[in-house]
C-alpha cells in the first residue's frame, strides 16, 4: 500500500510506501490525515495504516511542471491501463508491448498519438500493417494525456479514493 504525502500547507509532495509513512508518524515528523481500513500492529502498538500523511514542518520544493507527462513505454502502458488496445485483454507488465498504430515502415512516429499498449498476440497479428489492413480496431484513439486527474494517475499510478480531495 502507498501513502500520499502532503506538505505542512496541504500541498501535494509525492507518494511513499506505507512503512515510510508509519516511520514518519512514529518519529513525529508527520500526522495522519486519512487511513485505510487495514490495521498494522507491533507487540505494543496498533494503528490504522496511513493513506494520507501531512508533514509537520513545511518543506520548500521546486516542482517539475505538473501538467506534463514524459513520453516513454511505461507511461504509455499506464495511460492505457495495461490493457491491449485491440482485444481489451489486461496485460501483465512484462508481457505488454508497444504497437505503432502507423508502423515505422509507413512513416509512423514514436509519439503519444501513434503508440498503444498491445498484447504479444495482437502485435504479431498486426505486424507492420495498419490496424485496418490487419483487420483490427482500436478501443480508443491514442492521445497525449491531458487533464490533471489523468496526468496524476500516470505519475502516481492508481489514485486511491481517500487521496482525491487532497489532489
Amino acid at each position: 500500500m502507498r501513502c500520499l504525502v502532503l506538505n505542512a500547507d496541504y500541498t501535494f509532495l509525492g507518494v511513499c510506501d506505507w512503512k515510510d509513512a508509519v516511520c514518519s508518524v512514529y518519529t513525529n515528523k508527520a500526522t495522519v490525515e486519512e487511513s485505510y481500513e487495514q490495521v498494522i500492529h507491533s507487540p505494543t502498538t496498533r494503528m490504522p495504516m496511513p493513506a494520507v500523511i501531512r508533514l509537520r514542518k513545511f518543506v520548500h520544493v521546486v516542482f517539475e511542471r505538473i501538467n506534463q507527462v514524459s513520453y516513454n513505454k511505461r507511461n504509455v502502458h499506464l495511460r492505457d491501463n495495461y490493457t491491449c488496445q485491440y482485444c481489451a485483454v489486461k496485460i501483465r507488465d512484462r508481457e505488454a508491448t508497444i504497437d505503432h498504430v502507423i508502423p515505422y515502415s509507413k512513416g509512423g512516429l514514436e509519439s503519444w498519438e501513434n503508440t498503444v499498449t498491445c498484447c504479444k498476440r495482437c502485435n504479431r497479428i498486426k505486424d507492420s500493417k495498419t490496424p485496418f489492413e490487419a483487420g483490427l480496431k482500436l478501443l480508443r484513439p491514442p492521445a497525449k494525456p491531458k487533464g490533471f486527474r489523468e496526468i496524476m494517475r500516470i505519475k502516481l499510478g492508481e489514485l486511491h479514493d481517500l487521496w482525491l480531495k487532497y489532489l
